[in-house]
This record gives C-alpha cells, sequence and structure tokens, in this order.
C-alpha cells in the first residue's frame, strides 16, 4: 500500500480529518464535534480523533486495522508539551492500530502549514482567539490563546460575552452603554430561551458551555447586518482587538515577511472572519495607526488577509509527514486565497 499520512484540525467547537497520499491528493475527509482537551476531557478528545480518522479510513476504501504512516494533529489546546507527550502515550495506548507516528501542534501552526512555507501571521477567531507570527526561517512568537478567562478577545465568545454584559451593565445602570440594548436584550433573551436576566444565571455557571455561549454571536452578526448600533459596535470592537493581536506580534517579523507582494501575510482562520465587513473599521484603523508610528513607518507597508480553502487538517498532515522526513506535495496557491488588501498611504 502507498504511503498514507493523517492530519487533523481540531477547534473548539468542530473538528475535521483528512487522509492525504504522498503526491497531494486528499484521499477522505471526516468531521467531528470538538477535540479541545482543555474543554472535553482527554479521553473524549482521542475518542473524537479515533472515530474521525477511522471513518476517513473506511471511506478512502482503508483497512482500519492498517495503521497510517503518520497522523499530525493541529488542535486548539495543543501547546504544552507536557499534555502533548501525554495525549500521544494515550492514543497508542488507547488506539494501537491508529497510526504509526503521532504529531500534535497548535491549531495556528496547522494553519500556516496549510497556507506557506514561508511564514506569515495566523490570526485565529472562532469559538476563541489565538495569533502567531512564523517568520521564514521558522521562528515564532505568539499573542493570546490562554481561553476565556484570560483571553480569547475578538473571538465569537469575546464578542458575545461584551454583548451580554453591556445589557447587565445598562440594566444595572452601572456603565452606560454606547448605543441602545433593546435589540441585543430581545436577542440574547431569544437564544438563551429566558425571560429576564435571572434566567441567564444557569447559561454562565451551572450550565455554561462555551461553544454555546460563542453560538450568540452569529445572531449578533445577523443584527448588525440589519442595522442595530450596538451589534456594529461589539463588531468593530472586535475589529479593533484582533488588530491589537497583530500589532503585538509585529516587533518580531523579520524583513522578508514585510517586503513580500502581499506586505504581511495575515492569514483569517475562524467563523467570525465571516463577518470581516463588521470587524473592518476597527482592524483597518487599528494597523493604520500602527504603520504611520515612528516604530514601523517605512518598514510596515501594507498587508494582506487571506482565507483557508482547505482545512488545516492539511498542513497538520504535512507536518506530521514532516516529523518522520517524508513529503506531501502541497499545492500553497490554491490552499489560500486573499479576499482583502490593504496598502498604507504613509506622508512623507
Amino acid at each position: 500500500m502507498a504511503s498514507v499520512f493523517g492530519g487533523v484540525e481540531g477547534g473548539g467547537t468542530h473538528s475535521k480529518a483528512v487522509l492525504v497520499a504522498g503526491d497531494g491528493k486528499i484521499l477522505a475527509e471526516t468531521e467531528g464535534p470538538s477535540t479541545n482537551h482543555w474543554l472535553v476531557g482527554v479521553d473524549k478528545c482521542l475518542e473524537t480523533i479515533n472515530d474521525m480518522v477511522q471513518r476517513a479510513k473506511t471511506e478512502a476504501g482503508l483497512d482500519p486495522n492498517t495503521p497510517l504512516c503518520s497522523l499530525g494533529m493541529s488542535l486548539s489546546g495543543g501547546e504544552q508539551k507536557d499534555a502533548i507527550n501525554k495525549l500521544i502515550a494515550q492514543m497508542k495506548e488507547m488506539f494501537p492500530n491508529l497510526s504509526q507516528h503521532y504529531f500534535i501542534t497548535t491549531d495556528a501552526i496547522g494553519a500556516i502549514a496549510t497556507a506557506s512555507d514561508r511564514g506569515g501571521v495566523v490570526l485565529i477567531s472562532g469559538t476563541g482567539s489565538n495569533c502567531k507570527l512564523v517568520n521564514p526561517d521558522g521562528s515564532q512568537i505568539g499573542c493570546g490563546g490562554w481561553g476565556h478567562m484570560m483571553g480569547d478577545e475578538g473571538s465569537a465568545f469575546w464578542i458575545s460575552h461584551l454583548a451580554v454584559k453591556t445589557v447587565f451593565d445598562a440594566r444595572d445602570n452601572l456603565v452606560t452603554p454606547p448605543h441602545d440594548v433593546t435589540h441585543v436584550g430581545k436577542a440574547m433573551n431569544d437564544y438563551f430561551q429566558v425571560s429576564d436576566l435571572m434566567g441567564m444565571l444557569p447559561h454562565l455557571y451551572r450550565n455554561f458551555q462555551k461553544s454555546h455561549f460563542a453560538g450568540f454571536c452569529k445572531k449578533l452578526a445577523e443584527g448588525a447586518e440589519a442595522g442595530d448600533a450596538l451589534c456594529q459596535y461589539v463588531f468593530a470592537q472586535a475589529g479593533r482587538v484582533l488588530a491589537k493581536h497583530v500589532e503585538a506580534v509585529l516587533p518580531a517579523a523579520q524583513e522578508p515577511l514585510l517586503s513580500g507582494d502581499l506586505g504581511l501575510p495575515i492569514l483569517c482562520v475562524g467563523s467570525v472572519w465571516k463577518s470581516w465587513e463588521l470587524l473592518k473599521p476597527g482592524f483597518i484603523e487599528v494597523l493604520d495607526k500602527v504603520a504611520s508610528s515612528d516604530k514601523f513607518k517605512g518598514r510596515f507597508h501594507g498587508y494582506s488577509l487571506l482565507v483557508l480553502q482547505q482545512s488545516s487538517a492539511l498542513g497538520g498532515a504535512s507536518l506530521g509527514a514532516q516529523s518522520i522526513n517524508a513529503t506531501i506535495t502541497m499545492d500553497y496557491p490554491a490552499n489560500a486565497k486573499v479576499f482583502y488588501q490593504h496598502t498604507f498611504k504613509i506622508d512623507k
């Protein structure tokens, strides 16, 4: 049998698995629920990965009992070395026929590996958020990725929380809201199926589910598109704070990353980017200020926002193959496309 490599994209809400041949041909793709081990626990995470990959083997016409050459996993929560080593050891023990070799990295690094072999910035805004800059020499620096208690700024959870808190603070007369809260208050009641603020308490404590809370963001996007000022405001704020993540990692960018035809390539991953037009005002405002600052003037000429055309499971598969000194042929231009380009007009 020809070499077959596996890849997994593990998100906070949804996950994907892919099987790839060495020539880059995708043999099978499957989907599953969250595989963030900090959210769902290690056992559930590994069972979901095994289920997706074994289904993919069957779909590709492979024997489920024949291990893959390697399985590269691009997981949200895949940052900590000790946790990664424990996950791999447990996976080998629980599912000995899954794969011969394993490699785990973060969702951010898996995304970059799907889009380019020359580095770039990946800016994740899905259920949670994260930002990583990878230089052409492989060096990297990050900002965020700390989860909803300490970060996740600009994510679906953060946007939902900001909107809900604005309603709470307005009703308490604690903070004057920037805009009328009527629409968001009604949308909150409808989405969470409550009639007052007290009804929200189970959703915030006993029955709290991060992915469900983050799902309210979709309703806020609908409200923003329909013209509600508070919904538009929370998305503009999200755009600002996402751009601040780029500003945070920018000092580490090597010259080749800034001087290409695309300017700084920023790979945008996660469902919140579907609402780019709502994020745009705050996002471009922050980066315009950065470009005109003494620190970056003449160095930061512009940027391009790209979106993946393939799952970052493909990048995971590629990194997994590289970890055993094998290669998968990658068609990078087909894997990501530019959806927004911006060149700064700096006064001389």
